[in-house]
C-alpha cells in the first residue's frame, strides 16, 4: 500500500468530493498492518473530511478449507493480524474520519462444495465467519466500524460435470433447510440467509441486471504499479501482457503512478477524450445485463446443453430455459466466466455456470424467494439492513 501514499494526497488534495476506496486482503502478511494504517493515517490528515474505505477479506472458511485454498498457516495468521487491526480501533488510535465496512469474500470451488455438502459443515462454516469476525466487530460497537454478513461466490469452478450439479444442488437443498430451521434454533447470530445465488433475486419474469456497470469502471478504477491503471479484474487482464514488458523496462525506484503520463503513453480500452468519455457515459447508462439478445443467447446455450445430456432434460423446455436464463443473468456479474478460481470478461459465457445450477439447484432457489426483493424491504428485514 506504501506505493500509492504519495498519490493519496494528490488525489485527496484534487478532488474535493474524494469519498470512497476499497482494497482486498487475506490478512496474511505480518507486514500488512502497518501498511494499512499508514494509509489510513493519510485520510486522518484531513479531519474536515468523511472518508468510507471498504476492506474486502478474502477468506475461504475455516482452516481445513482456506489453507488448502490458499497455504498452510494463511487461517491462523489472517485470524490474529485481523485481531491487531481491532485492537488498533480498540486502544483509540484509529483515525475517527474514516468510516471503515468490512465485507468478507470467500469463494468455493467444486472441493469445496463436495466439502461442505454436509449440514453440520454448512452450519460450522457460517458459525466460522462469525465467531472469527463479525461478532468480534459488532463487540466493539463503534458507529465507524461494521461488517457485514456475505455468501461466498463460486467463481464458476471448471470443468464442471453433471455430477458436480447434482452435488451442488444437494448442497443447495441443505442451505435452503438450514434457513428455515435457523428461524426457530437460531444457529446464527447475524445470518439469515446462506444460500448462493440467492441474494438478489427479482420477480419471476423481470429481467433486470444488478451488476451491469461492475467490469466497466464505471464503479471502480484501480492504480497498480508502474505507471499502469486497471478497471477491475478484466481491465488488469486486458493489458497484463503490456503491464509485465513495461514493468520489466523500469528500472526506477519508488515508482508512483502518474495517469497523464499512463493516458498519454499506455493504448488500454478506455476513453481518452473528454468527448470519448461522455459516450461511454452514455453507453454504460444504458447497458443491461440481460437485455434480450443477451437472454437469448443465454437459452441458446441452455437448450444445446440439455439436448447434449449435460443438465436436466425439462430445460428442453423453450419456457424452462427463459426462466433459468433469466434468473441465472440476474444473479451474476458481468465479469462472471467458466474459468479456475479466476474472474474476468465481458464476452465469455459461462457455461459451466449452468451446468452447476440446472441440475436441480435451481428448483430449491427458487423455493424461497426472499420476500424484501419482491415487495421491497422496509429497512428492519434483513441483517443487511440492520
Amino acid at each position: 500500500m506504501h506505493r500509492i501514499y504519495p498519490l493519496l494526497h494528490k488525489i485527496i488534495d484534487y478532488y474535493p468530493y474524494f469519498q470512497e476506496m476499497a482494497s482486498s486482503t487475506n490478512f496474511s502478511y505480518d507486514s500488512w498492518l502497518d501498511e494499512f494504517m499508514g494509509l489510513m493515517n493519510l485520510f486522518g490528515e484531513y479531519p474536515e473530511r468523511i472518508f468510507h474505505y471498504k476492506l474486502q477479506l478474502s477468506i475461504d472458511g475455516p482452516e481445513y478449507i482456506n489453507d488448502a485454498n490458499r497455504g498452510q498457516g494463511v487461517t491462523k495468521r489472517c485470524i490474529a493480524n485481523f485481531d491487531k487491526l481491532l485492537q488498533v480501533f480498540k486502544d483509540g488510535k484509529f483515525p475517527k474520519n474514516v468510516m471503515v465496512f468490512i465485507s468478507i469474500k470467500g469463494t468455493w470451488d467444486l472441493d469445496c462444495i463436495r466439502k461442505l455438502n454436509d449440514k453440520e459443515k454448512l452450519i460450522e462454516f457460517y458459525k466460522f465467519y462469525e465467531d472469527a469476525y463479525i461478532d468480534k466487530v459488532y463487540q466493539l460497537n463503534l458507529p465507524q466500524l461494521i461488517c457485514g454478513t456475505s455468501i461466498p461466490n463460486t467463481a464458476v469452478p471448471a470443468p464442471t460435470t453433471k455430477e458436480d450439479g447434482q452435488i451442488f444442488a444437494e448442497l443447495i437443498k441443505k442451505c435452503r433447510e438450514i434457513e428455515q430451521e435457523n428461524k426457530v434454533l437460531k444457529y446464527f447470530k447475524y445470518y439469515d440467509k446462506i444460500t448462493p445465488f440467492s441474494q438478489y433475486t427479482c420477480e419471476r419474469g423481470t429481467y433486470i441486471g444488478t451488476c451491469s456497470g461492475c467490469g466497466s469502471g464505471q464503479v471502480m478504477v484501480g492504480f497498480l504499479p508502474y505507471d499502469m491503471i486497471s478497471a477491475c479484474h478484466e481491465g488488469f487482464t486486458l493489458i497484463v501482457d503490456k503491464y509485465k514488458e513495461y514493468a520489466t523496462k523500469r528500472s526506477d525506484k519508488d515508482l508512483t503512478v502518474s495517469l497523464n503520463k499512463f493516458f498519454k503513453d499506455q493504448p488500454i480500452p478506455m476513453c481518452l477524450t473528454d468527448e470519448q468519455y461522455i459516450t461511454h457515459e452514455n453507453k454504460m447508462s444504458y447497458l443491461d445485463r440481460t437485455s434480450p439478445a443477451q437472454v437469448s443467447a443465454s437459452v441458446t446455450h441452455i437448450l444445446a446443453l440439455a439436448m447434449a445430456g449435460l443438465i436436466d432434460q425439462k430445460y428442453l423446455d423453450e419456457r424452462e430455459a427463459l426462466d433459468a436464463a433469466g434468473y441465472i443473468l440476474q444473479n451474476t456479474a458481468f465479469c462472471i466466466k467458466a474459468n479456475y478460481m479466476i474472474t474476468g470478461s465481458f464476452a465469455a459465457e459461462p457455461f459451466d455456470l449452468y451446468v452447476l445450477l440446472l441440475n436441480g439447484a435451481l428448483d430449491y432457489l427458487k423455493e424461497d424467494i426472499p420476500e424484501m426483493y419482491n415487495g421491497g424491504c422496509d429497512g428492519k428485514q434483513c441483517n443487511t439492513c440492520r
